[in-house]
């Protein structure tokens, strides 16, 4: 079975064109502005990354930074983040990638957290801080849940 991040590819090559990923911090403005601005990017994009906020961003820029901070603020969790993929799924099928942090990751439980993700809707991760070698034993969790 294709993946929808592969078949998003395909479709862009077949088009002869370069795939428009887009970047948006969950929880930044507000929780329920969040879904409103995945929508709205979603209409442009082709793959969406949707990141989970951390309160020492090591690997991320100051806007990022910033958009992380606000999300904090605003009081975001990664059950309301589960929310906002699960709504936004409900009517869209453009691919989500969920981009962040192993600690939160860790923390939430791996395996939960990939339950939680095929449940909503996650379609990839990108765990930034995470790399090889030490991604092994996740990555095996990953293909395992799909």
């Amino acid at each position: 079975m294709t993946s929808k991040i592969t078949f998003a590819f395909k479709k862009c090559k077949k088009e002869k064109r370069a795939a428009l990923i887009t970047y948006t911090v969950a929880g930044d403005n507000t929780k329920s502005n969040s879904l409103q601005i995945l929508k709205a990017i979603s209409k442009h994009a082709d793959i969406l990354e949707l990141g989970f906020p951390h309160n020492t961003p090591i690997a991320d820029g100051g806007q990022i930074q910033t958009s992380a901070y606000r999300a904090i603020k605003n009081g975001i969790k990664m059950k309301d983040i589960f929310q906002i993929i699960k709504k936004y799924k409900k009517k869209n099928s453009k691919p989500i990638i969920l981009m962040g942090y192993f600690n939160i990751i860790y923390q939430y439980g791996e395996n939960k957290f990939l339950k939680k993700c095929k449940q909503v809707g996650v379609n990839g991760l990108i765990v930034v801080d995470l790399p090889w070698p030490d991604n092994k034993l996740f990555a095996k969790k990953c293909k395992k849940n799909s």
